[in-house]
């Protein structure tokens, strides 16, 4: 594992080297200020419930656009014979991949804590949930994450993991609503537990930290990286 932090810088520079990169950080802090100043002109409530429930939603759209590129590109152009063939290990690699989209993932979530603030400097707000909400928005993006990693890892096309990724958050997402609470069949609850809307948006944006949650995320996360890994591993010695 001695590479990762050199890897991890590699792959930084890429992303802090990509246009898109800005153009999808100023978009994004852009639109959630305005966002932001319509829910609380509407509620006039000192909360941050709406906000992050919102920001974890468009974000099933925004985040697969960024990691779309991470394998897809290496296997479109050929470069990751190059990068296989140094001594490193796909694990390393794949690390090192995830852990600068992580850190992207922080540079779009820490200039959103400025809304907070001002809550603080001009309301009373409970910090409960806003910082249970904040918690829960990293989690939820580092899961959404490691989706578009193994969409990125399955095929060569970028647009192509970008819609697999996006299409299957989006089934995750839904599939938490279409399943009635209070079906208590094995299957039913299997199916709502599956769904990431119940874990995030039924406990994180209400201020509720359960660690049943908090599994569920770290758990979903380590088993998309550890498929990426399997998969670029088969792909790599095809």
């Amino acid at each position: 594992m001695r590479h990762v932090a050199t890897l991890t810088k590699r792959e930084l520079m890429a992303w802090f080297l990509s246009p898109m990169a800005y153009v999808v950080l100023f978009v994004f802090l852009g639109f959630i200020g305005y966002m932001s100043f319509q829910f609380l002109s509407f509620s006039r409530r000192a909360e941050m419930s709406q906000i992050l429930g919102f920001m974890g939603f468009i974000w099933i759209f925004i985040l697969p656009l960024m990691t779309m590129r991470l394998f897809a590109d290496e296997f479109d152009s050929g470069t990751i014979e190059t990068l296989m063939t140094a001594p490193v290990t796909t694990l390393e690699v794949v690390l090192s991949k995830y852990l600068a989209s992580l850190v992207f993932l922080l540079v779009l979530i820490l200039p959103t804590m400025l809304y907070a603030a001002i809550l603080f400097v001009y309301g009373k707000p409970d910090p409960g949930p806003i910082v249970a909400g904040y918690f829960g928005l990293f989690l939820l993006g580092a899961f959404y994450l490691a989706v578009g990693l193994l969409a990125s890892a399955c095929v060569r096309a970028q647009v192509a993991a970008a819609i697999i990724a996006i299409v299957l958050l989006l089934a995750l997402y839904i599939l938490g609503y279409i399943i009635r609470p209070e079906a208590i069949d094995p299957l039913s609850k299997t199916l709502r537990y599956m769904s990431f809307s119940q874990h995030f948006f039924g406990s994180f944006t209400k201020g509720i930290l359960d660690t049943r949650d908090v599994l569920y995320f770290l758990m979903t996360t380590v088993f998309c990286i550890f498929l990426t890994t399997v998969i670029v591993t088969v792909r790599r010695w095809r």
